[in-house]
């Protein structure tokens, strides 16, 4: 959301300095909004790979990885939202963990695969 509206202002401020009358400055940055989108969901990006065996689930970023014993998750929960699914990890002792999983301009993944996991494992799991 921030680049969004960064970018949005950056093209704002570019366009004030067209010399055109306003309304065809409110038309530029109209069209370009698409083009802010796209960019924005584009540099937002962090994709993951999820790893789960019989001792702990994985959840590997590409500059860190968060490690989390089955003993330690209570149940986990897949919420459905427009843009894609958040994942949230209750955790017995600690507060839980949230993932989101964007939608928007990825590649298809392994989400099924998972899903059928978690569903096959120990640890309970909720999708909604």
């Amino acid at each position: 959301m921030l680049c969004f509206f960064v970018l949005l202002f950056v093209f704002g401020g570019i366009s004030s300095y067209i010399p055109l009358s306003e309304i065809y400055k409110i038309i530029i940055v109209l069209f370009t909004i698409p083009i802010i989108l796209y960019t924005a969901v584009k540099v937002s990006q962090r994709p993951s790979t999820w790893i789960l065996d019989s001792e702990s689930l994985t959840i590997a970023f590409t500059q860190e990885t968060h490690v989390y014993p089955i003993a330690d998750i209570d149940h986990l929960r897949s919420l459905t939202r427009s843009g894609g699914n958040l994942y949230v990890i209750y955790l017995r002792k600690k507060s839980p963990a949230r993932y989101w999983r964007n939608k928007l301009f990825q590649a298809d993944d392994d989400t099924l695969a998972l899903h059928e996991a978690l569903v096959q494992s120990d640890i309970e799991y909720f999708k909604f």
